[in-house]
């Protein structure tokens, strides 16, 4: 398998494991778990993609089997899915039925 998928797979795993412990914690605005993880796992992968294009030297350590590298790029889809979550959950909360809602309660 070549390095490039397993990284890519791993940035999945991260970004959906970045994206279901901030949507825990946007206890309001969750998604429910599974779309969390779906929502974590597409900012993940575009984050790794994003560190892959920027910042070549990077990329070429991941190749030549850098730890910090992989771990950059690990931390990287982390961050991503949190973000991403963060992002659509403000954008759910100022959706003007949702804001409706939250005041009748």
């Amino acid at each position: 398998m070549d390095v490039s998928i397993v990284l890519t797979i791993g940035e999945a795993i991260a970004g959906a494991i970045g994206g279901i412990i901030l949507g825990e914690k946007l206890q309001d605005s969750s998604f429910g778990k599974a779309v969390n993880a779906i929502i974590g796992l597409v900012g993940g992968v575009a984050v790794g993609y994003l560190l892959h294009t920027t910042l070549p030297d990077l990329a070429s350590s991941v190749h030549n089997g850098s730890l910090a590298g992989i771990l950059g790029r690990i931390i990287g889809a982390l961050t991503g899915g949190g973000v991403l979550i963060t992002i659509c959950a403000l954008v759910k909360d100022n959706v003007r039925g949702v804001r409706e809602d939250r005041r009748r309660r």
